[in-house]
């Protein structure tokens, strides 16, 4: 599938655009009747982030409108599943919808820690279930794949949503580059189509992260189990669907990075600089992606 100025314009142009505008909108919407009323007792809002705390809705949403819209654009595949694979776009949408749901219920300990980790690990289970090949030679054999994969998803957006980085711009960075090397790995693995799909992300979440910055609110915080869900289920699809010799830790390393940018960032105490926490919240994501693409490149040097 040969590059085109068609791709770039829709793959990237059309999420990104889609996206900022459609959240400047809900942004201001949600500053006329939301902010106001919550900035007081608002607890995430800190000196260290600089940023009003945005809301599942007004990121996720847009993130996927913008995705939507290139995935159209391109015809990446139909909107009626039938493979295994088509169920994509149902289970990013049922992200979506769970995450922005649970984000109005508001940030009490019982939410957070409770109704939140609940909800997200029944999007990962049913996700799984929908986008599970149950071919006879899949490899790992299907039950122990599905909880592998399924127990990952819950554990990376669990983690990424509770952690205090979530809503500040290292992490978007850590976002980013991950949606980067997602798409580098399912291009490397021979699936031009499915790499197409995972570089909507990318598109729309800068677009997402710009619109934030501008308007002096949250990057990319609300994002966690949405892009999860999706980068998950394109690296899923990309494995079960390739030829290549690309490793399989290839696969998993990526998302690997988030999960570990979130525990660190919940380990480290406030007192540390601003500059040397973003340094090690995106390095700890930069490397376990970095070595994923390489590990990826070197194996298939030899097809």
């Amino acid at each position: 599938m040969p590059f085109s100025w068609n791709d770039l314009l829709w793959g990237l142009a059309a999420p990104l655009l889609t996206a900022a505008g459609l959240r400047c909108v809900l942004a201001l919407i949600s500053q006329r009747f939301f902010d106001d009323a919550k900035n007081d007792s608002d607890s995430t809002r800190t000196t260290s982030t600089l940023t009003t705390p945005a809301s599942a809705l007004e990121t996720s949403l847009p993130l996927v409108v913008g995705a939507a819209v290139g995935y159209f654009m391109l015809n990446l595949g139909p909107w009626v599943p039938d493979a295994h694979y088509e169920w994509l776009p149902i289970g990013i949408a049922i992200a979506m919808l769970t995450a922005s749901a649970v984000g109005l219920l508001g940030k009490s300990a019982l939410i957070r820690f409770g109704i939140l980790p609940i909800t997200y690990g029944t999007v990962a289970a049913v996700a799984g279930y929908l986008l599970m090949p149950t071919w006879d030679d899949l490899a790992p054999p299907y039950v122990p794949y599905l909880l592998c994969w399924c127990v990952g998803v819950a554990a990376v957006s669990i983690a990424s949503e509770l952690s205090p980085e979530s809503s500040r711009w290292p992490f978007a960075i850590v976002w980013l580059g991950t949606c980067l090397a997602i798409a580098a790995i399912v291009a490397i693995s021979e699936s031009l189509r499915f790499a197409q799909v995972a570089g909507l992300t990318f598109g729309a979440s800068l677009g997402l992260a710009v619109t934030g910055l501008i308007l002096g609110r949250s990057l990319l915080g609300g994002t966690g189990l949405t892009l999860t869900t999706y980068l998950s289920g394109i690296l899923l699809i990309a494995h079960v669907n390739s030829w290549s010799n690309v490793p399989m830790i290839s696969y998993w390393l990526p998302l690997a990075g988030p999960f570990l940018a979130a525990v660190l960032g919940g380990l480290l105490p406030e007192k540390v600089s601003p500059s040397v926490r973003a340094t090690m919240v995106i390095l700890a994501a930069a490397i376990p992606s970095t070595i994923a693409v390489i590990l990826g490149i070197v194996a298939t040097l030899s097809e």
